[in-house]
């Protein structure tokens, strides 16, 4: 019977050990095969980031150029505006100097 036990408990330690480095190996295996997965992967993120980076930085590009352009608009239209109001204040400038030139003339009419 003790043969039997000991024999029985040797069947059994040796199972365990192969089912042990069984298991050991699938998860190296597991462990290998994500390791090449998450490589993949954030290879594929890295891509991706830089391509939306370019098209990004190309939009922007395209946004500041449009910006600029709207802004020589402005500058243009307040360059025109100063324009006229300087002009209008020259004429006005004229014209109150001619009602002052009249008011200090004598009035002859009486």
């Amino acid at each position: 019977m003790e043969q039997a036990i000991l024999a029985m408990l040797g069947i059994i330690i040796t199972l365990m050990l192969y089912l042990d480095r069984g298991r050991r190996a699938d998860d190296a295996q597991i462990r290998k095969d994500m390791n090449e997965n998450n490589a993949q992967i954030r290879k594929e993120m890295n891509d991706g980031n830089a391509q939306i980076r370019n098209e990004m930085n190309d939009g922007n590009a395209q946004i500041r150029n449009e910006m600029n352009d709207g802004f020589k608009q402005v500058h243009n239209r307040l360059d025109k505006l100063t324009d006229v109001v300087m002009d209008l204040c020259r004429r006005v400038g004229r014209l109150e100097g001619r009602a002052e030139a009249r008011d200090s003339k004598p009035d002859t009419s009486q």
